[in-house]
């Protein structure tokens, strides 16, 4: 059998076409996702970037003009950008998204000659400083009204809405709700403690809290990074990524180590160090028994 190839690329959705960045780039890339956050954050620092594009991300995304787009003085300009990350091994490519959000803010993290540019970017970016453009219907089901939420986030019909309220009849939602992004509280917050909402790499998703665990994708993760350990909220471990550990879903965990805390787990948050070249190509998880 073959080793196993890195796969990472980033691609940018600018107005003149898609950029995209591979390995054959120095990139050291964090993520930070955490289950019902309202955003995830991702940090890109890349080497060797071409200078017009350099250029153009340094002039557009500075501190200054983030400051000004969230006081409402200018209009933002956002940059939509995917990572996508995993292996190729026997000329199969075995990737999948990891991040999907907005670039905010850009900035220099090297000097010459090895100029390196940092890139921080947010999922649910855009929807911070959209406004709602058309108000919810005076009544409408759970699902009608999600189904309203996702094309109003601009999400389209890429959502999932799997409860027991689905048919259940909501008066007057949302009518407080001014941005975009406030809409998944809204959601979320209209069966309290009941049902869940969350937008995860462009994916609206709202179930029934008890129901948020499929179980036919639970992670088996039995190969480590350090030695996992409990902390007061669960568990948290360090293996080699691991495109089946997501946010949201469950995983099984199987330590010689520290058998205590073999067993499964519902992931609650996840950090990624990925890079091209140097030997991180990391997941981190936290993870709490299920109830």
């Amino acid at each position: 059998m073959s080793m196993k190839e890195r796969v990472i690329r980033v691609t940018f959705n600018l107005p003149s076409g898609d950029v995209v960045l591979t390995k054959g780039l120095r990139m050291n890339i964090r993520i930070s996702k955490a289950a019902l956050a309202i955003q995830n954050k991702a940090v890109i620092e890349v080497f060797g970037m071409d200078t017009k594009m350099r250029e153009g991300l340094l002039s557009q995304f500075t501190a200054w003009n983030k400051r000004k787009a969230e006081q409402g003085d200018i209009t933002p300009q956002w940059i939509p950008v995917s990572i996508v990350a995993g292996y190729k091994q026997d000329g199969a490519d075995h990737s999948s998204l990891v991040f999907k959000g907005e670039v905010a803010l850009v900035d220099l993290s090297s000097p010459p000659p090895n100029i390196g540019v940092r890139i921080t970017a947010y999922t649910n970016q855009i929807n911070r400083t959209k406004f709602v453009t058309s108000p919810a219907p005076a009544e409408a089901t759970l699902e009608e009204y999600v189904a309203w939420a996702a094309g109003q986030m601009g999400l389209g019909t890429n959502y999932v809405c799997d409860t027991s309220y689905n048919k259940s009849i909501i008066t007057n939602p949302s009518r407080s709700t001014h941005i975009a992004a406030a809409l998944v509280i809204d959601i979320q917050n209209a069966y309290r403690q009941d049902i869940a909402a969350y937008v995860d790499d462009g994916r609206l998703i709202v179930k029934d809290v008890a129901n948020l665990i499929n179980v036919d994708l639970i992670a088996n993760v039995r190969t480590f990074v350090g030695v996992p350990s409990w902390n007061e909220w669960g568990v948290e471990f360090m293996t080699m990524f691991d495109p089946s550990i997501r946010v949201g879903q469950a995983v099984n965990l199987t330590s010689i180590i520290n058998p205590s805390i073999n067993g499964s787990y519902v992931v609650t948050e996840l950090d990624y160090d990925l890079t091209s070249r140097d030997k991180a190509f990391y997941v981190r998880g936290s993870g709490s028994p299920p109830a």
